[in-house]
């Protein structure tokens, strides 16, 4: 024989019964078969709410409507599905617990309570009611099938409303329905789950009672070990057991197999499996149990058993990673407490007489300090019973007032190949860290299957994820924020569309979740579809805020948030400060906030490093190059800068580089325009203040604590020469420099010269201007759109490092940015 059974979802609908009577009878084919099944889907609920009502004086009958409207609206679909299902019939069977609900909700209105026996009929009445139409549906299937009242073969004692089951009386009960008791036994047992009777004690007459949280599953194991089943299966909606809750981690693994302990570790704390009490009867009697989804019933599922298992070979160290939630922690300290015998007894035992369940403990090595977790909702009583217990010794001082940690959450990994694997629970917290996540108290239990930190609540969801990426080796996670879709921001995002699936396949799964622009901004909690992203923007839904987004990230939490600044603000880099707290990391090609006062160029850095954020800025002087991350490599091994010269400005380096064509001043300005190499208004470029933050920032990089007035900027223009007016009439008055710019090329050209635009460092001193350059120096065949530094170090003697490059156009800058952008997914060392 083998057990089924068979949750709400699984019962929600007569389409979902109808599959679920078909799994019956495809198992009831090879063998018999006893099957549980829950109330509908979201009745234990509405019996609850409506008990709740009453006591409170609403009147019954609208909670009777709409309970009855449920059970006909379902049989009368399951009439015109299967036209042997006589609904009559089964509403007629049903109809007299309409009637008893009716009467006790009336009472409970009248009384303005719900004693314990009430509360227990009412909350059972979802699985009396389901359970006719169950055995009503594999009647009509042809089916042998006989409904028993769970209430005459499982006997509880203990809590009327979580009884501990009485194993021995269950088996006896339960001994002539087990295989071979008779020649003629039914095909198929069908028992509504959680109900059972109550013994108050010996003597007593059984009342009803519950069997708890979970009881329907808790139901299928005592019956299973009652009647001797080789297996239960648990129908659900899901697939099986996953790694973690797929609902916090979009990429949790379905595991194949798990052994009991494994199970029982992540159900006690707060994972998705099946409950500890439910699993107990099914280990000590080797019945496997197997999770299987009613909507997918092909679908292997996940098994639960002894191990080990062949599967095992396929999985790491660690099994799954659960979460626990609203807990609190409690802890009991004091300088006198060291070396005290039975206070640690005193603590428990006390929080035991307050009928509260210990969650974790942990202890200072010290013996001053005792923690523990308990249920949030348990906390205030658990805080007043030790306040009874230890008044004395409070108020002389032997023991700090008690404190309370509210709102905490215990995450946990769990696996049988954690045991005697060293680092893992180094793995583990080093991905709390990566998320600059705090730990507030650790626990191991001593077979080393399952180690558990307690985190602020809040940061429950972020440590599964972390977890779950270092120990299972999927995606890691980029969440950009991009300001700024113009002509660079424009093209990163067109990059991002572009390259995310080749992405994926090497486990970095990157999404836009916002863009913004001067016109609004788009948020999308998963992540922005780009194929067409240009025609979503155009309607922005919401005002353009860093604000917003900060709210966002608090709310959500993203693993690896990227705030990413392609605009051309003075304002917006002086909030990067509040998005480093808020857990961001930033890229960027704005200059702006790396050419600001030394203070906040500090400060910048201080900030991410302390919240183990990057900051990271590739495109702010070389486009694509890499001039940022060499510096930073190079003076990180100890190498000094002793001068740098460079061209640093596609535009510039193109105007220059036609000059030598001898191509006239005013027309190879023109040229860079329409090639869209320089900015709208070309004074923007040929001013030199562009070079002039680049150089400082190359500066900086080198370790100078120099400001922007520190760089000199040598005009390009004659002292004559008048560059006033609008973008236009500038340009008409180009040519008036032709000839001074022909002169200078000319008299170069007799020296073996060429002129070129750029920044130098020597000396300590910074200059920003044009360059007369020889065959000797690597500047001097730099044009074209072309960027070019000349690092002259310590190390770099003669011969300086150079680097060299196309550096004008969007796609190159967007390159470097989006370079950057993946860089996010490495550890962030501390400068």
């Amino acid at each position: 024989m083998i057990t089924l059974k068979f949750g709400g979802t699984s019962m929600e609908s007569a389409r979902r019964i109808l599959s679920s009577a078909d799994i019956i009878i495809s198992r009831a084919e090879s063998g018999r078969v006893s099957v549980v099944v829950s109330a509908v889907a979201g009745v234990s609920n509405k019996l609850q709410e409506s008990i709740d009502a009453c006591v409170s004086g609403m009147h019954a009958e609208n909670f009777v409507h709409e309970l009855k409207a449920v059970h006909s609206d379902i049989c009368a679909e399951l009439q015109s599905k299967l036209p042997s299902f006589d609904a009559a019939s089964v509403l007629k069977e049903i109809e007299p617990i309409f009637e008893e609900y009716e009467k006790l909700l009336t009472g409970c209105v009248s009384f303005g309570e719900c004693p314990g026996t009430v509360h227990c009929r009412i909350m059972g009445m979802g699985e009396l009611l389901s359970a006719p139409i169950m055995k009503a549906v594999l009647l009509a299937k042809g089916q042998s099938v006989i409904l028993l009242d769970s209430r005459k073969f499982i006997f509880t004692t203990g809590n009327h409303r979580e009884g501990d089951p009485d194993y021995a009386k269950c088996a006896e009960a339960m001994l002539p329905y087990r295989d071979g008791e008779n020649q003629s036994q039914t095909r198929i047992l069908l028992f509504p789950g959680f109900i059972c009777s109550w013994i108050r004690g010996t003597g007593c007459a059984p009342v009803p009672g519950l069997l708890g949280r979970n009881g329907s599953d808790f139901s299928a194991s005592i019956i299973a070990a009652s009647l001797g089943s080789s297996k239960v299966e648990f129908w659900t909606d899901v697939d099986g057991i996953y790694t973690a809750d797929p609902r916090v981690v979009k990429d949790a693994i379905l595991v194949d197999d798990m052994s009991y302990e494994e199970a029982l570790e992540l159900a006690f704390f707060g994972s998705k499996v099946l409950h500890p009490k439910t699993i107990a009867p099914l280990a000590a009697k080797d019945i496997e149990a197997w999770s299987k989804n009613s909507h997918r019933p092909d679908a292997r599922g996940t098994r639960i058993g002894r191990g080990p298992f062949e599967s095992e070979k396929r999985v790491g160290d660690v099994r799954g990673i659960s979460c626990l939630k609203n807990t609190a922690m409690l802890s009991v300290s004091g300088t006198n407490m060291r070396g005290r015998t039975g206070m640690a007894s005193r603590i428990f035992a006390a929080v035991s007489r307050a009928s509260i369940s210990i969650l974790l403990i942990t202890q200072s090595s010290s013996e001053y300090t005792i923690s523990f977790c308990i249920r949030d909702t348990e906390a205030d009583r658990a805080l007043d019973a030790l306040k009874a217990e230890f008044e004395l010794e409070i108020s002389d001082g032997v023991i700090n007032p008690i404190e309370v940690e509210k709102n905490c959450a215990i995450v946990s990994i769990v696996g049988d190949n954690m045991i005697q694997k060293r680092g893992v629970a180094s793995r583990f917290f080093s991905a709390l860290a990566s998320q600059d996540v705090n730990i507030i108290a650790i626990a191991q239990g001593s077979s080393e299957r399952c180690t558990s930190c307690v985190v602020l609540g809040e940061y429950g969801d972020t440590a599964v994820r972390a977890a779950h990426r270092f120990f299972f080796n999927t995606a890691q996670t980029i969440e950009v924020f991009v300001f700024g879709a113009g002509t660079i921001g424009g093209a990163l995002i067109d990059q991002i569309r572009d390259q995310r699936e080749k992405l994926l396949s090497e486990n970095v799964d990157i999404r836009v979740m916002a863009i913004s622009t001067v016109d609004g901004m788009f948020v999308e909690a998963d992540g922005i579809d780009l194929t067409s992203w240009r025609e979503k923007i155009k309607e922005m839904p919401q005002k353009s805020s860093v604000d917003e987004i900060i709210k966002f990230v608090k709310e959500t939490k993203p693993l690896n948030p990227v705030f990413v600044d392609c605009t051309a603000s003075y304002d917006l880099p002086e909030r990067y400060v509040d998005l480093f707290k808020a857990g961001l990391s930033v890229v960027t090609p704005n200059k702006r906030a790396n050419s600001m006062k030394i203070d906040y160029y500090r400060e910048l850095r201080k900030i991410a490093n302390g919240m183990r954020r990057r900051f990271l800025y590739e495109a702010n002087v070389g486009a694509g190059l890499p001039i940022i991350d060499t510096l930073q490599n190079l003076f990180k091994s100890g190498d000094k800068l002793t001068g740098f010269t460079g061209i640093m400005s596609g535009s510039l380096s193109y105007i220059f580089g036609r000059l030598d064509e001898d191509v006239p001043f005013s027309k190879a300005v023109q040229e860079a325009k329409e090639l869209r190499f320089t900015e709208p208004d070309p004074r923007d470029d040929l001013n030199g203040m562009d070079v002039a933050r680049k150089a400082l920032i190359i500066a900086r990089e080198a370790g100078a604590a120099i400001e922007l007035d520190d760089v000199k900027i040598n005009k390009v223009f004659p002292d004559s020469f008048d560059s006033s007016g609008t973008v236009e009439e500038f340009m008409k008055k180009l040519e008036e420099v032709d000839g001074y710019f022909h002169k200078k090329i000319a008299d170069l050209r007799k020296e073996g010269k060429v002129l070129r635009m750029g920044a130098s460092i020597k000396d300590g001193t910074y200059t920003v201007g044009m360059l007369e350059v020889g065959k000797d120096d690597p500047l001097y065949g730099v044009k074209g759109g072309e960027n070019a530094f000349v690092f002259h170090t310590e190390r770099y003697q003669p011969i300086p490092l150079t680097v060299r490059g196309y550096g004008a156009g969007a796609g190159v800058t967007a390159a470097g940015v989006f370079g950057d952008i993946l860089r996010t997914v490495s550890f962030n060392p501390e400068k």
